[in-house]
């Protein structure tokens, strides 16, 4: 009987070879993925710079510079008390609401008005309003305080822009801590030591700006610059009249008025910028 021989193909050598480098380049991708470290392409990390207030214990720089800045929009609400012609009547009348804890600041424009608080909200100045009205018979009328933003471009020393650049910042940012410890103040959330202990980190702050623009800007200096000085050597003076023995109707009245002169103090300075 005649014997069957199964016959296989055989496998050409090409073939073979193929197969070898087709699973030895996957193995070179799977160590690849998993031990070898991933490349800078596959991830990118960027800081993103977020605004901050200029510094202003930068060494000074008297390289000659140029830039602009945009002074930002702001709308204040303060309630008037009455309006008068001359100023003896208007501090009369200031007098008597001081006493009850009103700020009783005399804003000087067209006439002079007695101003009891302010507020960056209308909403927030009208509930007061009828507070005052409801609660203790006085009449009262808001009125509105207005800055526009204003685009500047700055000229001069590098020292000398980076400090004002800083001032106008913090003139700004004054009457808003200002405000916000007056409020606080009327709703009993800060007590007088407190307030204190604010009002002096807030005056440390502005005493080392106010001696940088002294220093950095000779007599006869920008007026601006004469304003935005004034208007934090107040500051410091009304931080250093108060103690802890001031009673919290003192206090609170004298934190209203500081606001409102602060905020007075501001609107000439845009003002003055407004005209230049």
């Amino acid at each position: 009987m005649e014997r069957r021989t199964r016959v296989y193909p055989a496998r050409k050598p090409f073939s073979r070879w193929i197969s070898l480098f087709l699973l030895l380049l996957s193995a070179v991708l799977m160590v690849s993925g998993v031990v070898l470290p991933r490349t800078q392409d596959d991830l990118s990390i960027l800081r993103i710079p977020q605004a901050t207030t200029p510094p202003v214990d930068t060494p000074f720089d008297d390289a000659p510079a140029s830039r602009e800045i945009t002074l930002p929009s702001s709308q204040w609400y303060a309630l008037q008390l009455g309006a008068f012609e001359d100023a003896e009547a208007a501090r009369k009348c200031a007098d008597q609401f001081t006493a009850r804890g009103a700020g009783g600041y005399i804003w000087q424009d067209a006439r002079y008005r007695v101003l009891a608080a302010v507020y960056p909200l209308k909403e927030d100045a009208q509930q007061v309003r009828q507070q005052l009205d409801s609660q203790h018979g006085v009449d009262s009328y808001l009125y509105s305080v207005d800055l526009p933003a204003l685009k500047l471009r700055l000229n001069g020393m590098q020292g000398q822009l980076d400090i004002l650049e800083a001032a106008f910042v913090h003139a700004s940012d004054l009457v808003v801590q200002l405000q916000r410890l007056s409020v606080l103040m009327d709703r009993q959330e800060r007590s007088v030591d407190e307030v204190l202990t604010e009002t002096a980190q807030i005056g440390q702050l502005l005493q080392t700006v106010s001696q940088r623009l002294k220093q950095r800007f000779t007599v006869p200096r920008p007026a601006c610059v004469e304003g935005l000085i004034a208007s934090f050597d107040s500051f410091l003076s009304f931080a250093l009249d108060m103690d802890s023995s001031t009673s919290l109707v003192k206090l609170g009245s004298a934190l209203k008025r500081q606001t409102l002169s602060s905020l007075h103090a501001l609107k000439q300075i845009y003002d003055t910028l407004g005209n230049t």
